[in-house]
């Protein structure tokens, strides 16, 4: 069972070197790294020629725009097992010898994702779900994240790739969702995706300074948000509610004098909303 990992990077040096670390200390060999660079310099040129003794690695350039990038690491893939890691994730210790066995033991399934923690061990990135459960429409927010994401080659075959106008680096407004948008179609051609929750990717904690730049990525990573919801005609009263969750915690925030906190809870009500309405 092979492994394709596609990684699309820009702006960023030593976090490659941190995850391709950690894929050295692999106890599993059988994978190709797709690097897929949209640097206008030659920083991943150096990086990549330091570890390619140490695994195989695909190097390939493309236009700005994670999406894009990532569509252009699909077309040189020859794994039966897809990932796509962030440049700024990396991987514990057994990560991809779990990932073999679990799909060597369940045939049935396409897919399985599962959570992020920090350095620390704290979750990263989000709520996560508490249990281990089969993905759909409604869990998937609490049940997957790009890195975490690991599909067999005919689900993703099937999806036609991912969707250019979403996703960081992309022209449009919708900075995020590009990921869910895509397991979506995964799970609308009925294939069968797990969430295990023993299964934690490290990830730094975006969050974890809110200042300018968590505001200005929140804007455009909660439009996307919106944007997907409406891509995959979700009900307007499930629109309300992640609407609304947003909203209770910016009220909270404000009781408990937490003005940073509150404002970045605003910006994600009122931008999922107007993503939905784009």
């Amino acid at each position: 069972m092979k492994f394709s990992l596609i990684m699309a990077t820009i702006g960023r040096s030593d976090e490659i070197v941190r995850l391709f670390d950690s894929i050295v200390l692999q106890d599993y060999s059988d994978f190709e790294v797709i690097v897929v660079d949209q640097n206008p310099d030659d920083r991943v040129v150096k990086i990549v020629d330091k570890y390619s003794d140490q695994f195989h690695i695909v190097y390939l350039r493309s236009e700005k725009g994670k999406s894009r990038a990532l569509n252009v690491g699909l077309k040189a893939v020859t794994g039966s097992i897809v990932a796509f890691p962030d440049d700024d994730c990396w991987y514990r210790p057994g990560t991809l010898r779990y990932i073999a066995d679990q799909f060597a033991a369940n045939p049935d399934i396409e897919g399985l994702t599962g959570n992020s923690i920090d350095a620390n061990g704290t979750p990263s990135q989000g709520r996560w779900a508490r249990h281990s459960q089969d993905v759909d429409r409604f869990n998937i927010w609490i049940c997957a994240t790009a890195y975490t994401i690991f599909l067999r080659c005919s689900a993703v075959e099937a999806t036609g790739g991912f969707d250019v106008e979403l996703g960081v680096g992309t022209s449009s407004r919708w900075g995020s969702g590009e990921e869910v948008d895509f397991l979506l179609r995964v799970l609308d051609r009925g294939y069968r995706v797990r969430y295990e929750v023993d299964f934690r990717v490290n990830h730094p904690e975006p969050l974890a300074v809110l200042d300018e730049k968590a505001f200005h990525r929140g804007r455009r990573y909660n439009r996307g948000f919106g944007r997907v919801l409406r891509l995959n005609r979700y009900p307007a009263h499930y629109v309300a509610y992640m609407v609304a969750r947003p909203v209770a915690g910016c009220l909270l925030s404000c009781i408990r004098y937490r003005p940073a906190q509150a404002r970045y809870y605003w910006i994600a009500a009122s931008q999922r909303l107007l993503g939905w309405m784009d």
